[in-house]
């Protein structure tokens, strides 16, 4: 059966090729409807959601859409399994309008609008009128679909509070993007203490710098990325006098090697519910690697790595146990080896391809009935 990757989704976010990448392990044969709309425009700093540029955006998205429906009406007699991710939104809603014929519509969402535009970046205000359109546009996303996945539980749980019918909702983890499954030669810098990101609220960046201060000339900390908080961060950066360096972002393939000369990786410390529910890719990039991490902990970091065996866990928001726990591993290269080499065991066999498309494979056959050996469906077994 055909997997047919539909609509304006992000096509080179991570979330979305490991996506395609399990569907081909599960045994589809998978092709893309794509119209790229969002890609140009990078890190979305606060003036891309004002009411001009979200005009552009939106006839943008309606050129696109009719194209969609073009090609669509193209594909249809084959009768495909129907998928869209991240950054699909508005895709669901019009895959249900014009897949007639389908063999059922998945959505991946990876993030709802109503956790990164209100909840994390606080775009809009939570009580506000734009506020209670995103959850009511994010509740209409997550019903329209036949299957939403999330990629923890704890997602799943908030994605069901947010609207979406329980029986809809398979959790699916999404793994490493196969630029950092292969070893590395690299060997890690002394004392370089590594963040890499795109520069978010839930990244809690102003811990790293404030734990910076408290580690002093023991550690060299490195900040690797650009992105929406980047202007304010440096900017404390400056007034507190914090030893931090700065240094663009790499494509995706140095990333890597980047990691793998760090000492330590850091993850995720912000305190939001967001940063709690989600294990962001750099989590997963620094276990493949085999680096050391020290990460905030959460209900979602226990479900893929274990605190004191694959990495260090602190409280979010709190720089001096962020500062302790790089000062650990950094004054102890036994600990940090042994827990790079146990991420990095456990995250290649848990999160293998193969095994990421035999899950996806179980929840769509548990949920959809649908196989990828199975025939298409006949038009009067068709979801509508």
């Amino acid at each position: 059966m055909i997997a047919c990757l539909f609509g304006t989704y992000d096509r080179a976010h991570s979330a979305n090729r490991l996506l395609a990448e399990a569907l081909a392990c599960a045994g589809f044969e998978v092709v893309e409807c794509h119209e790229p709309v969002w890609e140009p425009d990078g890190n979305k700093p606060a003036r891309y959601f004002r009411p001009a540029s979200l005009a552009t955006l939106a006839a943008r998205w309606t050129a696109a859409a009719r194209r969609l429906a073009r090609r669509w009406r193209a594909l249809a007699p084959r009768a495909p399994l129907v998928v869209t991710g991240f950054g699909g939104q508005l895709d669901v809603l019009l895959a249900r309008r014009v897949c007639h014929g389908r063999a059922g519509l998945v959505f991946a969402p990876l993030v709802t609008l109503t956790e990164t535009l209100v909840d994390d970046r606080g775009v809009f205000a939570a009580h506000g009128v734009p506020a209670r359109a995103l959850r009511a546009l994010d509740a209409a996303t997550l019903r329209a679909a036949d299957v939403v996945l999330a990629d923890t539980a704890a997602h799943a749980a908030y994605l069901t509070g947010l609207g979406a019918p329980p029986d809809r909702v398979a959790v699916w983890y999404l793994g490493v993007e196969p630029e950092f499954r292969a070893p590395r030669a690299v060997r890690p810098v002394p004392r370089r203490v590594l963040f890499t990101g795109r520069c978010l609220p839930l990244h809690g960046l102003e811990t790293i710098v404030a734990a910076a201060r408290l580690l002093g000339s023991r550690a060299d900390v490195v900040l690797l990325g650009a992105g929406p908080e980047r202007a304010r961060i440096e900017a404390l950066v400056r007034a507190t006098g914090a030893p931090v360096a700065w240094r663009d972002p790499v494509p995706l393939g140095a990333l890597a090697d980047e990691l793998a000369a760090a000492s330590v990786v850091l993850g995720v410390f912000g305190d939001g519910p967001k940063a709690a529910m989600v294990v962001p890719n750099k989590v997963y990039q620094a276990a493949a690697v085999g680096r050391p991490l020290v990460t905030r902990d959460s209900p979602a970091l226990r479900e893929v790595l274990a605190p004191d065996v694959h990495c260090l866990a602190v409280p979010p928001a709190t720089p001096d146990a962020l500062a302790g726990a790089v000062d650990r591993l950094l004054d102890d290269p036994g600990l940090s080896e042994r827990l790079g080499r146990a991420a990095r065991a456990s995250v290649l066999a848990r999160f293998a391809p193969e095994r990421q498309g035999a899950a996806l494979a179980a929840v769509l056959a548990d949920r959809l009935g649908v196989t990828a050996g199975a025939a298409p469906p006949r038009a009067a077994d068709a979801r509508s």
